[in-house]
């Protein structure tokens, strides 16, 4: 997994192509001299109470202190995102409706034949916003509470348990398939329309195991209604001191984590894309948000549009890589 540094370093040499491949029309220089000028809408295509949800309305309120404007957020879930996504592809390129979305936007063309939008012709890179691991969790009525007492327990019972995901084809939905493979287990995947709805069946003991990115997972962590057993990513959660990562017990390709990015339609100006990334950027760098994203269990990124752009091709070709090597394939 590349990390934020090095796709800074890496950055210089792909920006003159990765300018191209925003797709933003070309624009007079004064394009955003008076945007914006009426209210915007920040499209989430999740549910609310998830982690995108909670960054929409983070940086809307922002938005509307900062210029004046009002910020409306509107949750378009379903479809794995499909709706909410294809909504912004399809929309008027002025910069007054965004998109606020997980990387499954970016993994997506890699899991289906045909998808009603294409992320690299009709949606062009604003900002990657933070990064999150995933959580393997678990209701406190499996009788587990560590990752080697749930892969045995669950090798003793094949067939008998599942693990929800927040959507199909999603870094969630990859770990899930990476657990089974490389632990022999037989899992069975229940794709969720987002994180919320999943966190719920986990507190209620209705699912008897989930991946859950760490934000969303937050307000939670300390319920004694579930254990969370493992971490995916290269480090530990702050918040989550006790808890390992798959790879401190012995686990290979489960380095894949979440991130949470800003896109506009293609042919944003470009002076908009670039007023609208550095305006999200300051609301992740303010001292109290900075923190209260920490405390969610995510890392602050904040990047340029070349850089967002970059790493959707870098990560893009490594979940391309663990999704051949766990065999997903997600029907039409």
């Amino acid at each position: 997994m590349k990390t934020a540094i090095s796709w800074l370093i890496r950055a210089a040499a792909c920006t003159a192509a990765l300018t191209l491949a925003t797709g933003a029309a070309s624009a007079p220089p004064d394009a955003a001299s008076g945007y914006p000028s009426r209210p915007m809408r920040i499209v989430v295509p999740y549910p609310a109470g998830g982690g995108t949800d909670v960054l929409a309305r983070m940086i809307g309120q922002k938005f509307t202190e900062t210029w004046g404007q009002s910020v409306i957020v509107e949750n378009k879930p379903g479809a794995n995102g499909w709706i909410g996504n294809g909504a912004v592809a399809k929309a008027t390129p002025d910069g007054y409706t965004i998109l606020l979305t997980i990387s499954t936007v970016v993994y997506a063309p890699y899991l289906y034949d045909k998808l009603p939008y294409d992320v690299n012709r009709d949606l062009v890179p604003v900002s990657m916003l933070t990064r999150t691991p995933n959580l393997l969790v678990v209701p406190a009525s499996v009788p587990a509470t560590t990752l080697e007492e749930f892969v045995e327990l669950t090798r003793r019972q094949p067939k008998k348990f599942s693990y929800g995901s927040y959507g199909q084809g999603s870094t969630a939905h990859v770990a899930g398939e990476t657990l089974n493979r490389q632990a022999g287990l037989d899992l069975t995947h229940v794709a969720y329309k987002g994180a919320a709805p999943l966190v719920s069946d986990l507190l209620g003991g209705q699912i008897p195991s989930g991946f859950v990115d760490a934000s969303t997972m937050r307000p939670h962590a300390r319920s004694d209604k579930v254990r969370i057993l493992a971490v995916s990513g290269t480090q530990r959660v702050s918040y989550l001191p006790d808890v390992p990562t798959f790879a401190e017990r012995g686990y290979k390709g489960m380095e894949l984590v979440g991130y949470f990015l800003m896109m506009a339609p293609a042919g944003t100006p470009r002076e908009i894309v670039v007023k609208l990334s550095g305006a999200a950027n300051a609301v992740l760098r303010m001292p109290e948000n900075k923190a209260r994203i920490e405390e969610m269990g995510m890392t602050v990124v904040g990047s340029t549009p070349e850089e967002l752009g970059l790493a959707m091709q870098t990560d893009g070709e490594i979940f391309g890589r663990a999704v051949a090597q766990a065999n997903i394939k997600i029907e039409k």
